[in-house]
């Protein structure tokens, strides 16, 4: 008999939680996830010095032997990229601390601000996948951040979808794989950023479902203008932009956080206009005006007040 087992923790600078439904130990089986996921996060955070990311970036402009875990992330963040244009880009750790955005949030009481620094072109970024080497250019470093949360996301699932359905909640990436007994999948609500009731749910199967926005990860510069962490990779400065929210659903959970990404960059209306031109991509964006769009293909998952 099946039964439905949960996990949560925090990890990766966010609240963590894991559902599976399967006739096994499912006990036995979550034990697991949160070694697996801090052995992720020791490769890939930019947080810790010691980091294989960090030490990576400590030889911008030479060839460096990478694991097949980084190796996997930097070829994924180098994909998302070209999907979007540069609007996500990879090279932006320079322009993050330039902001102040240079230590996790939780610690981010007095930031110190340097002149704007826009990202280094991402095509610079080198890979040779047969031998695990990558160079990525002189003067510049990786932050993986929110693509390096839906990789791990991605991979935990896919993991535990051996085993029977599940649905994975990484800080806001969703990732499920398969359906719950007697349901047309994992049922997920969409949050309003202006009120504590959601503005509905949708069932999410063998799909991903991300939200980004700049109502958090927020700080006040000395000058007392407001930064957030979606910055623009032309000018290193945080986005300015209309987009509260956007809520991207997806196939993969890295294309995702940059599809999102990029509708933030260009603003509601023109971001929603390039992500239908995206086969496999629908989106929600609330506006700071606290009005709402949604793209045709978003609206036949879900349909609760979505009006223009």
């Amino acid at each position: 008999m099946k039964r439905l087992f949960y996990l949560a923790w925090r990890a990766m600078g966010c609240e963590l939680s894991v559902q599976l439904e399967t006739e096994g130990d499912g006990h036995a089986i979550l034990s697991g996830i949160p070694a697996q996921v801090e052995s992720f996060e020791a490769c890939l955070s930019r947080f810790r010095p010691e980091s294989e990311l960090m030490r990576l970036n400590a030889r911008a402009g030479e060839w460096v032997t990478v694991s097949e875990v980084l190796l996997a992330n930097l070829s994924a963040a180098k994909h998302a990229a070209r999907m979007t244009d540069g609007a996500f880009n990879p090279l932006v750790l320079p322009a993050l601390i330039a902001n102040g955005y240079d230590r996790t949030f939780d610690e981010l009481a007095q930031p110190t601000f340097t002149q704007p620094i826009p990202a280094a072109d991402w095509r610079g970024i080198e890979l040779r996948p047969q031998t695990c080497d990558v160079r990525i250019p002189s003067d510049s470093a990786v932050d993986l951040g929110g693509s390096a949360k839906g990789w791990t996301a991605e991979r935990i699932a896919d993991d535990l979808a051996v085993h029977g359905a599940c649905i994975v909640n990484f800080g806001g990436d969703l990732v499920a794989r398969g359906m719950p007994h007697d349901q047309p999948g994992w049922e997920v609500t969409i949050a309003d950023p202006f009120n504590t009731a959601p503005f509905g749910s949708l069932w999410l199967r063998d799909s991903c479902l991300v939200t980004s926005g700049v109502d958090y990860r927020r700080w006040i510069a000395q000058d007392g203008t407001l930064h957030h962490h979606i910055v623009d990779p032309r000018t290193g400065q945080s986005a300015a932009t209309d987009v509260q929210t956007v809520t991207i659903h997806h196939p993969h959970a890295v294309t995702a956080e940059a599809y999102a990404k990029a509708v933030l960059l260009r603003g509601a209306d023109d971001g929603l206009n390039w992500l239908q031109s995206r086969w496999d991509a629908a989106g929600l964006v609330v506006r700071h005006d606290r009005s709402v769009i949604a793209s045709p293909q978003f609206l036949s998952y879900f349909g609760q007040r979505t009006a223009q």
